[in-house]
């Protein structure tokens, strides 16, 4: 999840594709990941990117916080403030299945999911989108709730390429290219270790461009420290996604059940074909 957290930042605005996860691709925070090459930066050595990435581990409560668990229940908000935009939200995330609902004003409902196989989301006013490609390869990423277990399976490249300012903290920079060949920006506390944020570009599936996700308010919910605020910037503007409330193993398969809307919206699909 994740980040890595490209599909996730639009949120409510434009074409919506996963609402309030933005945090919560952060908040899974164990990692087993192969190593991949440090880089020199003047007379420091750097860490490589698995061991930043375990660094990150221990200071949100280690492996076994996460592997105890066997779903995660996230209830949330999620913010537009230049729109007067201030929802509930709630995602399931259970496995590599995700569902996530938001409760906007008049009644009502935003939807995405991820059941294993399909990636689709019915918006407002109830239309179905079916993600193919590289979009449902992104968000089949962000369903993954260990995602941090093996994050750099995610990547073709990750490297540790300096020490940087990124909103006001001294980061180690990590650069790396996804497996469908977008790159993608990490910073991380040097001296926490603690995630911070995310640079991402959203072009390449008809987004603005050019987003920072910025990560704070850290807090421990069931043993695991995460981030409780993700604000996303980008052309459009300013979004914010709130964590207000953790629960874990207490999603039942029925969740990710496909709507009758998204079955229909298939077997069109297939007549069509």
């Amino acid at each position: 999840m994740k980040r890595a957290s490209e599909s996730k930042a639009q949120g409510l605005r434009g074409n919506p594709v996963w609402i309030s996860a933005a945090c919560v691709c952060v908040l899974l925070t164990s990692v087993n990941v192969r190593a991949k090459s440090g880089q020199d930066s003047g007379s420091a050595k750097l860490p490589s990117a698995a061991e930043v990435l375990e660094r990150y581990v221990a200071a949100t409560g280690g492996r076994d916080a996460l592997l105890r668990h066997t779903s995660v229940t996230v209830h949330g908000r999620y913010q537009d403030p230049a729109n007067h935009v201030d929802v509930e939200t709630v995602a399931y995330f259970k496995g590599t299945k995700a569902a996530q609902k938001a409760f906007l004003a008049g009644e009502r409902l935003y939807q995405a999911g991820y059941d294993g196989a399909v990636a689709w989301d019915i918006d407002a006013a109830g239309k179905v989108t079916i993600h193919h490609g590289d979009e449902e390869k992104s968000l089949a990423r962000d369903a993954d709730m260990y995602y941090h277990l093996h994050v750099l399976d995610y990547f073709k490249s990750m490297d540790v390429t300096s020490v940087q300012e990124f909103n006001g903290h001294q980061c180690y920079a990590l650069k790396g290219v996804n497996n469908w060949n977008q790159p993608n920006e990490q910073f991380y506390d040097k001296d926490s270790g603690l995630l911070i944020g995310y640079l991402f570009d959203t072009k390449w599936r008809g987004g603005p461009g050019e987003t920072t996700q910025l990560f704070e308010d850290y807090k421990t919910f069931g043993g695991v420290l995460m981030p409780t605020k993700s604000t996303g910037r980008d052309a459009n503007g300013v979004s914010i996604s709130l964590i207000t409330a953790v629960t874990y193993d207490d999603v039942e398969d029925s969740v990710f059940v496909l709507p009758d809307a998204v079955k229909k919206a298939l077997a069109q699909q297939q007549e069509n074909k």
